[in-house]
């Protein structure tokens, strides 16, 4: 199939799919359509990645499967997010205008009365999040008993947000020979378990690899200082000035502190986070497509369902936890033929993720340094340019304000209109620029996490900071000054100490014990799990920073400081790097490799995203 006019659709659908410009199929939409128009009542599970066009894939052959005659909900649509459902529900309409069909969206933050109005007015298909579906439900206000199809998109996000429950309880509600068309951009555990405890004889289709990275799109690393996160970022947006994109946090709180930030220095920004209520999120959405802001800073899950087709940067503040989630932020830009840019900001100690990540996405990263003061100032120049160039184009009619001020620089010498001149261009231009000296910063280690000293007892041993800070400066023979990190968690002391004082310092701990029981001390890798918050600085003795995160040992109380957070592993790869490449391409600059349950989340705009 090479164009929707080859399909046997309905001719109302055939007409409009043309009047919105919609002719050849996406490789997701030539797999599942057909399938769906001959057997409507299978069970199907299609994995594609977001922006493949699964809309219009599962949208298309639901419109067959609906009896216009039948004034009943036949087809239901559960998504994870509002702005997911919006976009699903404004294609169906798109599609449906001349079909007959009444479809309706039902979602958190709008007024049940009116869903409810919809509802009853003879709703063949409904759009919904599942917690308000459930609210439906509950109420007696929806009923299930004439659904034919149930299309679950982006299944995979809607299982990791927690809502697992009221996807079972929807299910129960719906008639046993109903049909589920499952849609996930992965085939995680939860999905698999679905599949097995719900659907039958499961059609499987797949329309592209897993974790597969999108070519069109430049993939880049800068390592730098956490703390000079934000500092870096508006740096990558004032080396383009056509900036026109996204950057990803991994916190609500974050968000909003790097859209304040980036606002003071300023930039066009907002942000988007699951607090906020629905009109404010439809208003910020909506400004975005419009470009009345160019940089929406944005968590992963509220960013779903955000389709624009010409951003130009995806910048990750930090590297996403999963590999998946990175081939979906990367894959907002770079789409319909056109070239983007991705970032990831790293600290040194996670240069090694980096690797992780680019052999579990089969991708490949290339390094490129912070834009230098001399690139944003020719930046910046060439748009001074571009105003004096229009600034000298002559006005058909003078006013009598630019009689005035004609009048006025005639009694002024040249030097003082050049001095004047200049003055005032770098007001406009280059108020809110930064002059700081920024530069990438070396991996330590060639790439590797740093090592600490790990003492196996902690505060349930009665150890305190000021006891094992006074133990490590006698023992060893230190100043306080060179203990670069010590925390203390439950049952264990971590402490960091120059490189070349590590061994005769565990030496010198071994032989003097801080206890009697004579705990283990050994030497540890500290890989820092950044989970975002760390450019506002901490303490760093420990100290809890925004977003500190759960290290991999005891319980929830045991934080990291700055950095938000630790593991441990004494695995690494090493490896040898250089860097000079220049902005966004070329060859130089690349890297060369050697060798439990989730929290409910709720759509009512408190998840936990």
């Amino acid at each position: 199939m090479k164009t929707f006019a080859e399909l046997p659709l309905l001719s109302s659908i055939q007409k409009s799919l043309h009047e919105v410009g919609f002719t050849t199929p996406t490789e997701i939409q030539a797999k599942v359509i057909p399938h769906l128009l001959s057997n409507p009542h299978s069970d199907i599970h299609a994995q594609a990645q977001t922006g493949t066009g699964k809309t219009l894939a599962f949208g298309i052959p639901l419109l067959h499967a609906i009896d216009p005659s039948l004034k009943a909900v036949q087809g239901l649509i559960v998504a994870p997010t509002r702005e997911l459902v919006t976009q699903t529900y404004e294609s169906l309409k798109a599609v449906s205008r001349d079909s007959g069909i009444s479809v309706e969206v039902v979602y958190g933050g709008m007024p049940m009365d009116r869903q409810i109005a919809g509802i009853r007015r003879g709703a063949q298909i409904i759009v919904g999040t599942p917690g308000r579906l459930n609210d439906h439900l509950r109420r007696k206000t929806l009923s299930l008993k004439n659904l034919k199809v149930l299309v679950l998109d982006e299944a995979d996000i809607m299982l990791d947000m927690g809502f697992k429950e009221e996807v079972d309880e929807i299910l129960d509600c719906a008639p046993t020979d109903r049909a589920i068309w499952l849609f996930s951009a992965t085939v995680r555990a939860g999905i698999k378990m679905l599949i097995q405890s719900h659907m039958k004889d499961v059609f499987v289709v797949r329309a592209a690899e897993k974790g597969s990275v999108p070519t069109q799109v430049a993939q880049y690393y800068c390592i730098i200082p956490s703390r000079r996160r934000i500092e870096v970022a508006a740096r990558f947006v004032e080396a383009a000035p056509t900036f026109y994109g996204i950057i990803f946090c991994q916190t609500k709180t974050l968000t909003s502190e790097v859209m304040e930030q980036l606002t003071n220095r300023g930039f066009r920004v907002n942000c988007l986070h699951g607090d906020m209520s629905q009109a404010l999120r439809n208003q910020v959405i909506r400004g975005f497509k419009n470009k009345d802001f160019s940089i929406l800073v944005a968590t992963d899950v509220a960013a779903r369902g955000i389709d624009v087709s010409d951003l130009t940067h995806v910048i990750n503040f930090s590297i996403p936890m999963e590999h998946e989630s990175y081939v979906h932020r990367i894959g907002r830009t770079g789409r319909a033929g056109k070239e983007g840019v991705a970032i990831v900001l790293v600290s040194p100690a996670e240069v090694h993720k980096i690797r992780r990540l680019e052999k579990a996405a089969n991708t490949k990263l290339q390094e490129i340094a912070v834009p230098s003061l001399d690139v944003i100032i020719k930046v910046k120049m060439e748009a001074v340019s571009d105003f004096i160039e229009q600034a000298k184009r002559p006005d058909k009619k003078l006013t009598p304000v630019h009689t005035a001020i004609q009048e006025l620089i005639s009694s002024f010498a040249e030097q003082e209109l050049r001095s004047s001149l200049a003055i005032a261009l770098e007001e406009r231009f280059f108020k809110d620029m930064s002059y700081e000296k920024l530069e990438s910063a070396r991996p330590t280690e060639e790439g590797r996490a740093p090592q600490e000293i790990c003492i196996e007892a902690g505060l349930d041993a009665g150890l305190t900071q000021e006891m094992v800070q006074d133990y490590v400066c006698k023992t060893c023979g230190i100043d306080s000054n060179d203990i670069q990190k010590l925390r203390v968690l439950n049952i264990k002391t971590f402490i960091a100490v120059p490189e070349n004082r590590l061994v005769a310092c565990v030496e010198a701990m071994c032989a003097n014990p801080i206890l009697k029981r004579n705990p283990k001390v050994h030497i540890v890798r500290d890989e820092f799990r950044e989970r975002e918050g760390g450019f506002r600085g901490g303490d760093r003795r420990g100290g809890r920073g925004e977003g500190s995160g759960r290290g991999r040992y005891g319980s929830s109380s045991e934080r990291g400081g700055r950095e938000g957070g630790f593991g441990r592993s004494s695995s690494y790869r090493p490896t040898e790097r250089r860097s000079e490449g220049g902005y966004f391409g070329g060859g130089e600059g690349r890297t060369k490799t050697k060798k439990g349950s989730h929290r409910r989340g709720n759509d009512e705009g408190k998840s936990r995203y």
